[in-house]
């Protein structure tokens, strides 16, 4: 019996049916500051995104294999790379004026320029004075009664009009480089300079803040990366970031708060419309002033850019996120 149990276990078959894996809902995303000198390539990871796609990579791989490269950072962060400020240079004081107004075409950059101003002529030199006003000094011997015998004219000179203007100065002949320097302000006002370059403040790509702490490795060698899907979310969200750091150092340096060592940790909601809504301090160790400075930074920015139909298509009309603020 129990042999011919057996043998007709071993006749049944097994069906196996391979599920799809379970679609990941918004809230488990999570957004990651990709390297943007590492090269493009789909991970096999699909719950982080950012504003490029890459794969986790290190430049000298261990042992100890992660999904995440080696980084000796300083907290559970999204940064695998450090952003750098960048020195503002100097601009010469001076009046500008754009090189196209805006709204006189189509695009963003505006269409044609304005009008030229008027030329400015510079001061016209004197004609030589007539032949007839350059007369001879007195002699010692005063006036006579005889009088020269006239010679020949030098020129013809026909009647002129009584009323007619005597041309007593002339304008002076402009140089090429004087007529290329003359460049109104687009509206007939005084000459300008030519509309000085963006002034560079902040790395479009990275921002500034603490790094992610790793003890593994990942296991593909390569310019240091980490798994991420591009979404344009994840660039909504990089620009949205150093917009909002930018602003935050401008309140640093208007308030001047002595804070260091600090942190403070804030929540907020942002809709598809770029408004900023529920600004709420989760956490602080900072004082109030330096508390009060990184609410403000963030009101300050709404609204910022609606999000794209593909943004709402993923994560819907709204999402809540958290940003941390630290204080050196």
């Amino acid at each position: 019996m129990n042999s011919d149990a057996s043998a007709d276990l071993s006749n049944e078959e097994m069906e196996v049916m391979l599920l799809p894996p379970e679609p990941i809902v918004p809230e488990e995303l999570k957004f990651v500051e990709a390297n943007p000198e590492a090269p493009e390539n789909e991970p096999d990871r699909k719950d982080q995104y950012s504003f490029r796609a890459q794969q986790a990579a290190d430049e000298n791989p261990n042992e100890a294999l992660l999904d995440a490269p080696s980084v000796d950072g300083e907290e559970d962060s999204q940064k695998i790379v450090q952003g750098a400020m960048e020195q503002v240079p100097p601009v010469t004081p001076g009046v500008y004026a754009p090189a196209v107004q805006p709204g006189e075409g189509e695009g963003t950059d505006g269409g044609k320029a304005g009008a030229e101003a008027a030329a400015m002529v510079p001061p016209a030199e004197p004609l030589p004075a007539p032949a007839f006003i350059q007369q001879k000094p007195v002699t010692e011997d005063g006036p006579g009664s005889s009088l020269e015998t006239p010679g020949v004219g030098e020129e013809v000179v026909e009647n002129p009009v009584p009323d007619a203007p005597i041309n007593v100065y002339k304008p002076q002949p402009q140089t090429v480089e004087q007529q290329a320097q003359q460049e109104g302000d687009g509206s007939g006002g005084a000459n300008v300079k030519p509309m000085p370059r963006a002034r560079p403040t902040l790395s479009p790509d990275l921002i500034h803040g603490p790094l992610m702490r790793s003890e593994g490795s990942a296991s593909r060698r390569g310019a240091l990366a980490i798994d991420a899907t591009f979404s344009e979310f994840g660039e909504y969200e990089q620009q949205f970031y150093a917009a909002l750091q930018a602003g935050w150092y401008q309140e640093i340096e208007f308030f001047q708060p002595i804070d260091t060592s600090t942190r403070v940790v804030v929540r907020f909601r942002i809709t598809a419309d770029g408004v900023i809504h529920d600004v709420e301090i989760l956490h602080t160790t900072a004082s109030e002033i330096a508390s009060l400075i990184c609410q403000t930074a963030l009101t300050k920015r709404s609204p910022f850019r609606p999000w794209t139909k593909e943004m709402v298509k993923v994560f819907g009309q709204e999402r809540v996120l958290e940003v941390s603020f630290h204080y050196r």
